[in-house]
């Protein structure tokens, strides 16, 4: 039984692990694919990623906190800690959403017009669709195994950046196809 704590403890750790490792890479590459490119969106992709990262370090931080034994000021243990990574990661998807609505809006009504060299940008999105898939998924398994809150909130978060990344993708896709910018 203790072995399979201690598992259940290093799968979480790993997975939580992976996640920071896995953002880190996705905000370096789409800040250089941004400032390449030329793209405000993949910029402003790589800005909401920095939610995801800070939300994996969060999480990353909870699981470490929660698996330490309970003590003598917390007989219980240390299980909550789980529980509020859990409500500000949810905290941080609103937040990201709404700030997503924001740039949108003002990128429509401002009416702004770029050059954008859109192939490095879209196979920037992708990689990131592709990784944040993986991750997301490993994150929700863990999740389930251990009934971890904090790792189904990552992994929750992980999705938002998937369908934004989807979206922006599909923004320099159109770009390539039509010429419009």
């Amino acid at each position: 039984m203790f072995e399979a704590k201690m598992n259940i403890i290093t799968e979480k750790k790993l997975a939580a692990g992976l996640s920071i490792t896995s953002n880190a890479v996705i905000i370096l590459l789409k800040f250089a694919a941004g400032v390449i490119s030329g793209s405000i969106s993949i910029i402003s992709e790589a800005i909401h990623s920095m939610s995801d990262f800070l939300a994996s370090v969060l999480t990353f931080f909870a699981v470490m906190k929660s698996s330490e034994p309970a003590d003598k000021e917390h007989p219980f243990g240390h299980g909550k800690y789980e529980d509020m990574s859990g409500f500000i990661e949810g905290g941080l998807i609103i937040f990201a959403a709404f700030y997503i609505i924001y740039e949108s809006c003002k990128k429509l009504f401002l009416n702004h017009t770029f050059e954008v060299d859109t192939t490095l940008g879209i196979a920037v999105m992708l990689f990131s669709v592709i990784a944040n898939f993986f991750v997301s998924s490993i994150l929700f398994k863990v999740a389930k195994k251990s009934n971890s809150i904090s790792l189904f909130a990552d992994g929750e978060h992980l999705r938002t950046d998937i369908y934004s990344s989807l979206g922006v993708m599909a923004g320099l896709i159109l770009i390539k196809i039509t010429g419009i910018h």
